[in-house]
């Protein structure tokens, strides 16, 4: 007997969904508690639907909680193209090397959610987790970022229509054993875009200096505000 394509469908689902154990979300809870800070090196990639294209780039990047529910950040590409990407306190620079250009975006009321992206998976404990988005393990992979090469696969829909505005799903693989944060993060937006980022000889709670996050600019730097 076939089943309808509806049913087949949702019994595919469960068998390669499963609820996040209460263990795993302890994991989190502890280390989100401990995390002050982060340092990586990471591949970015990111995909364009429409056209159905994808761009790769590689950098350095630095993340440290500056308050409850607040990241600020740096990240250095180095790959194909130079530039720098700050990101504090509902603003985010960037620094364009070639053109001694630093462009300036307030994020005005989208900060909120830019701190809860950003923080997941870092600064964000389990239970918040469970809160805010609807959690299932898709199963374990192989990952060569992983010592000991085995990584559980979150998937995390946001409940709130405001998060579902920029983000239709979030994706999470962390080590199966030790400490959980995550070596790859996928972020898909309600256009079929998305962002993924993976992290090499990541390195949790480095000593940083007090200027490990800001822009290190030459003289003679211009600064625009674009659509302002």
């Amino acid at each position: 007997m076939r089943l309808p394509a509806f049913t087949a469908a949702v019994f595919a689902f469960s068998l390669t969904a499963a609820p996040v154990s209460p263990e795993l979300l302890q994991r989190l809870d502890s280390a989100a508690n401990r995390f002050q800070s982060m340092s990586a090196t990471v591949t970015y990639l990111s995909h364009t639907d429409v056209i159905d294209e994808n761009t790769t780039e590689t950098g350095e990047v630095v993340m440290k909680k500056v308050a409850p529910g607040e990241v600020q950040g740096l990240i250095n590409f180095t790959a194909p193209n130079q530039r720098s990407v700050t990101f504090e306190k509902r603003s985010v620079q960037i620094y364009y090397p070639k053109i001694k250009t630093v462009q300036v975006y307030d994020l005005e009321e989208h900060g909120e959610q830019l701190d809860k992206f950003l923080m997941i998976g870092f600064g964000t404990s389990g239970s918040e987790l469970a809160r805010d988005y609807t959690m299932t393990v898709s199963g374990t992979e192989a990952m060569k970022e992983i010592p000991g090469g085995q990584a559980i696969h979150l998937e995390l829909i946001p409940k709130s229509g405001e998060a579902r505005q920029y983000v239709k799903k979030l994706e999470l693989w962390i080590p199966e054993q030790g400490d959980p944060y995550p070596r790859r993060e996928k972020i898909t937006e309600p256009s079929g875009d998305s962002r993924t980022m993976t992290y090499s000889d990541l390195n949790i709670n480095p000593p940083l200096p007090p200027d490990a996050l800001k822009l290190k600019l030459p003289p003679g730097v211009k600064t625009e505000h674009p659509g302002k």
